[in-house]
């Protein structure tokens, strides 16, 4: 025999309502009258040990009764009233070296030429400077030595930068236009 598509319906629902009364019975119906209650174990009750308020509450009035009393200062101001004398620091000596000194660090190299211009001959090629010394025009590349101890290291758009081969140090000079005649 096949059942229609209302009778499997209804079949289902009321399985579904037997199977909620199970549920019901078994998980809140036994506990309902408890004295615990839902989270309870079922045993006699027990009282809670609760904190006697009475200090919290004779607290609470007095502070409620309590009276402000100005005492001349602006309490919305974060000036004191009467300026502070700020400490005085302890003054620290700083002891003297004893012994011989070390010399101080030499100054950054010099380029006695006027970086004014650069150039390439080719595309691709290596970038070359030009600088003045004095009415006289060198052309120099990156990686050249010039007045016998200054290597050009980096030629950009805007500096050229040098390195002194004696103490390693580096510097930089700027573009500068050439002086007019």
């Amino acid at each position: 025999m096949a059942y229609t598509k209302e009778q499997k319906e209804l079949g289902t629902l009321a399985a579904l309502i037997i199977v909620a009364g199970f549920v019901w019975f078994f998980f809140v119906g036994n506990r309902a009258g408890t004295p615990a209650g839902l989270g309870g174990t079922g045993g006699p009750y027990k009282p809670i040990e609760a904190q006697d308020y009475s200090v919290v509450l004779d607290r609470l009035k007095k502070t409620q009764t309590t009276e402000y009393k100005p005492s001349g200062r602006n309490i919305f101001v974060a000036v004191p009233e009467k300026p502070v004398e700020a400490p005085k620091p302890d003054v620290v000596e700083v002891p003297q070296p004893v012994g011989p000194q070390l010399p101080p660090p030499p100054p950054p190299p010099t380029l006695s030429m006027k970086f004014f211009g650069y150039g390439t001959l080719f595309s691709g090629g290596p970038r070359q400077a030009f600088l003045l010394d004095g009415d006289e025009v060198k052309i120099v590349s990156e990686g050249d030595t010039i007045q016998n101890h200054i290597r050009i290291v980096h030629i950009g758009n805007d500096r050229i930068e040098f390195e002194d081969t004696n103490t390693g140090l580096r510097n930089s000079a700027v573009l500068e236009m050439p002086p007019s005649t």
